[in-house]
């Protein structure tokens, strides 16, 4: 929105410098752009508001054809979210009309009705401060990729990748001039005349080239680091996480809220977690809402103790050793002594009880999915059955990767529509007649003054 009023502004140069020449002042100059932007938002507003009211029937079936909606999704009409859409889409046409309206009212009269002159003009010191910024942000999420954790490492990758696009874009009009001359310079021995051409249009505009450079720059570098994630976390997962469940089994619940406690007793081997939410008050006095996790396991299961995750403690402020009080949802409070304070792992869970004494104070809680390990039976029930774990695993992460590689298209859509649009800005700012430096003809001292008719 910015990049088109700016160039709307540029094409209207001469016209403002005419109602600058009869006595229009900077601020007349800057609410007649302000005004004509908020009433374009307005009108544009309007019309996206409606197009997304008739689409939303639309959307709910697709996300119910991609397993994204529950059944009973229903779509109903609110004015909260078309209204929030406009204001921000007003606020922020009005802040780029204000900045390119400051822009155009600072240029003086006569200046404003001759050709501009800033098609060779160094890059901003502000731009340039950014790019350096973002290319010292990637070189060093690019250092901690090597010495990150496997699971910090995908996150300062993506952090990484990131940075560098947008100092490509922000630092395109320093790179657009020796990257032509290295491009073209091996080509200029080939004496053919198009390398020359090319190597001159981009080293002399270089900034009008890289206004169309940089959004592709943004758009391909984002769609390609986006499905280029999505694709690696598609192979990343099975490698990491299910193959952990290979020769596993699975009892899970079939056509009832959850698993019982007869599976757990018909299933006497494996993790049977009982999740329930309480409230612990920590020795400081606060109070958080945490996920108890009651656990069979010889190693958690003891009556009066806990075992926490290291965030979740930092969160509550407790070490190994504290005691701190458990609220279930019958109302009972008991003390609970920390027995110790581990890594975090998602297997285990963040607060670890005595299951026996989880179900004691919520008899209606319902269990997870009950892991056997292999070599030992996997018995069902009325109301469960058995599957492979890696397979039922795989199965489930086919859904999510379908819904993600939905979600990656859109995305993906959204930033080369955008990239597009801002392309044809710059392309269209960079062909405009005002873009071009001038070519003003030397001063002729002896045609001055003119000589007097006979």
């Amino acid at each position: 929105m910015a990049a088109t009023l700016a160039l709307h502004t540029g094409l209207r140069r001469r016209d403002l410098g005419l109602l600058r020449l009869i006595g229009a002042g900077p601020g007349r100059i800057r609410r007649m752009l302000l005004g004509e932007a908020v009433a374009v938002a307005l009108l544009g507003s309007a019309a996206g508001g409606l197009l997304g009211l008739a689409a939303a029937p639309l959307l709910g079936r697709l996300l119910l054809d991609l397993d994204a909606a529950p059944p009973d999704l229903t779509i109903r009409d609110e004015a909260g979210a078309p209204l929030l859409a406009a204001a921000v889409g007003v606020a922020v046409s009005a802040l780029a009309a204000w900045a390119s309206g400051r822009t155009a009212a600072r240029v003086a009269p006569l200046d404003a009705l001759l050709e501009s002159r800033d098609g060779g003009r160094a890059t901003g010191r502000l731009r340039t401060g950014f790019g350096l910024a973002a290319l010292l942000a990637g070189a060093g999420a690019a250092v901690a990729t090597a010495t990150a954790t496997a699971d910090d490492r995908v996150a300062a990758a993506i952090t990484a990748t990131a940075a560098l696009i947008t100092a490509a874009a922000l630092l395109a009009p320093a790179l657009v001039g020796p990257l032509a001359r290295a491009v073209t310079g091996p080509l200029l021995r080939l004496r053919p005349a198009w390398p020359l051409l090319l190597r001159g249009e981009l080293t002399v505009s270089a900034r009008r080239a890289a206004a169309v450079a940089a959004p592709v720059i943004a758009a391909v570098g984002f769609a390609v680091l986006l499905s280029g994630t999505v694709q690696t976390m598609r192979a990343a997962y099975p490698a990491g996480q299910a193959l952990k469940l290979a020769g596993q089994r699975i009892v899970t619940n079939d056509g009832t809220p959850g698993t019982t406690d007869e599976a757990v007793a018909a299933n006497p081997v494996g993790k049977a977690a009982l999740p329930v939410r309480a409230f612990v008050r920590a020795a400081g006095g606060a109070t958080t809402a945490v996920d108890v996790l009651g656990s069979r396991d010889p190693g958690w299961d003891r009556p009066d103790r806990a075992v926490l995750g290291r965030s979740l403690a930092e969160r509550l402020g407790v070490t190994a050793g504290q005691q701190c009080a458990v609220r279930f949802a019958d109302g009972v409070t008991v003390p609970v002594r920390i027995a110790e304070v581990l890594p975090d792992d998602p297997a285990r869970g963040a607060f670890v009880m005595s299951r026996a004494q989880v179900r004691a104070h919520d008899p209606a809680a319902l269990n997870d999915d009950i892991f056997v390990p292999a070599g030992a039976p996997a018995t069902a029930v009325p109301g469960t059955a058995v599957h492979d774990a890696l397979r039922y695993a795989l199965d489930d992460y086919a859904t999510d990767a379908r819904l993600t590689d939905a979600l990656a298209a859109l995305l993906i859509a959204v930033a080369t529509g955008y990239g597009a649009l801002a392309a044809a800005n710059g392309a269209a700012a960079a062909t405009s007649p005002s873009s071009a430096p001038s070519a003003r003809p030397a001063a002729n001292c002896s045609a001055w003054p003119p000589a007097r008719a006979p």
